[in-house]
This record gives C-alpha cells, sequence and structure tokens, in this order.
C-alpha cells in the first residue's frame, strides 16, 4: 500500500522563519519517509491568500493536499499537525484518507516536556520570561492558563504566558508583574513559526506591541525572534506525534 504524509501548519509569509521551522521539519520528514511521499499544506486561509497574491504561490491546505496525493495513487494518506493546541486550526484536519497526529499541547507529558526544558526557558540575564502565544476563540484557549499552572507547579514563578487574541492579555500580565520585583523581562513567541504576530504585534516598535506597552510600564525588555519550531526538543515531540500515529 502507497503510503502519503500531509505536513500540516497554521503557515507563514515570512520566508526567513519559514526556513528556520518548517522548511526544517519537513525536510527531516523527506529524508525519514521520502520527500516524494511527502505534501505541505497551510491550514490558514489567509495566509494561502497573501502568498498566492503577493508571490503567485500556490500553497494546499490540508483537504487539497490529500486530495492531490490522492489522485497520485496514495492509497493511506497520515496527517502530521504542526499546530499547538487542538483548537480552529487543527480542528478543520480531516481523517478521511488516514490518522492526524496530536497537536504539541494535547497531554499533560506534553505540557511537562515544554516547562521542564532547560534551553526552552532560559530567562539569560532577566528577571522573567513572558511568553506570548496566538490565543483563541475555541475551548483549547484554556491550555494556556494549564500552562501557567504548570509552571507554578515546577516552581517557576517567574515564567507568564500571555496571548494576543486569547483571554490572558497584556493587562492581565502586567497585573501579575505588579505583584512582583521583576525589572527585565525576556520577551518570547510561544508560536511554532515566528513570523508575522511575533515581529509586529509581540517584539515591534509599534505603540500596541507587548515590547512598547512593557516598556512604557517601566519595565527593560528584551526580545528573542525564536520560533518553537526551532527548538529541537520541539521538532521530537512532533516527530514522536507522528511516528505513533504512522502504521
Amino acid at each position: 500500500m502507497k503510503k502519503g504524509i500531509v505536513i500540516a501548519s497554521f503557515g507563514t509569509t515570512h520566508e526567513d522563519a519559514l526556513k528556520r521551522t518548517i522548511d526544517v521539519i519537513e525536510n527531516k520528514m523527506g529524508q525519514k519517509y521520502g520527500f516524494e511521499n511527502c505534501k505541505r499544506a497551510f491550514t490558514s486561509n489567509k495566509v494561502r491568500e497573501k502568498l498566492k497574491i503577493k508571490r503567485n504561490l500556490i500553497i494546499f491546505n490540508q483537504s487539497e493536499a490529500l486530495q492531490d496525493l490522492k489522485n497520485y495513487g496514495f492509497e493511506k494518506i497520515f496527517t502530521m499537525s504542526l499546530h499547538i493546541l487542538n483548537g480552529i486550526e487543527y480542528k478543520k484536519l480531516s481523517d478521511k484518507f488516514g490518522k492526524i497526529s496530536e497537536p504539541l499541547l494535547f497531554n499533560e507529558l506534553d505540557f511537562k516536556k515544554i516547562v521542564e526544558n532547560k534551553e526552552f526557558n532560559d530567562a539569560k540575564e532577566n528577571d522573567a520570561i513572558v511568553f506570548v502565544g496566538h490565543g483563541s476563540e475555541d475551548a483549547s484557549d484554556e491550555s494556556y492558563e494549564k500552562l501557567q499552572n504548570y509552571y507554578k507547579k515546577f516552581g517557576k514563578e517567574n515564567i507568564f504566558i500571555g496571548t494576543i487574541e486569547g483571554k490572558i492579555t497584556i493587562e492581565h500580565i502586567l497585573k501579575k508583574l505588579k505583584n512582583t520585583n521583576f525589572k527585565k523581562i525576556l520577551l518570547k513567541p510561544f508560536l511554532i513559526v515566528a513570523g508575522d504576530h511575533a515581529k509586529n504585534d509581540i517584539m515591534s516598535d509599534d505603540e500596541n506591541s507587548w515590547k512598547t506597552i512593557l516598556e512604557k510600564n517601566g519595565y527593560k525588555v528584551e526580545t528573542e525572534l525564536i520560533g518553537m519550531g526551532e527548538y529541537p526538543f520541539i521538532q521530537k515531540m512532533f516527530f514522536e506525534k507522528f511516528e505513533k500515529i504512522y502504521e
């Protein structure tokens, strides 16, 4: 039986960020399972539309990628998800022709792996880390609060999780910071790819960015433009999740 693989992510229009994350993961998958058996898919319609208009680049959504592989004679098609949560984008994925791997934060062990990784949680010369995720209107948004509770449980009181579009806003983070003596903040994206949101909403000098708002509130801010997908341990988590479903 001919087996195909769709590697599905939210996607990005930022080529530099793509090369450091999605490209790396896809190349490793291609080396292991055969490049001719793997197909890229972006779940974000906005990202795909932008790429089509600006660069005349056609990227399939997952459904189109499945059909394309089916047309080339693949009978069983597995989907590797590069999503963080079981949220709106993840729920777009179809298991019509084969299983879908879990998103990054799915079970208790996943949360533990994130919280315990030294490199990922290194504040360097700073007092605290503020991670900023996308957030969701979906119930999966609660995962950010759950992760925050895990950090607390493991005694990492200087690590904070906020969201751009979720329930934990910058106001919530400022309120938490005011109850501490922390002055130097390391601002990091809690996003697989450090693209548009990371560069503009989180780290830019725009008056509404997280960086600017923190600075206006008296904090010294260092930014680290590294997508989660650049960390080998995150890549390993995704690979292991895929291996569980590939048969």
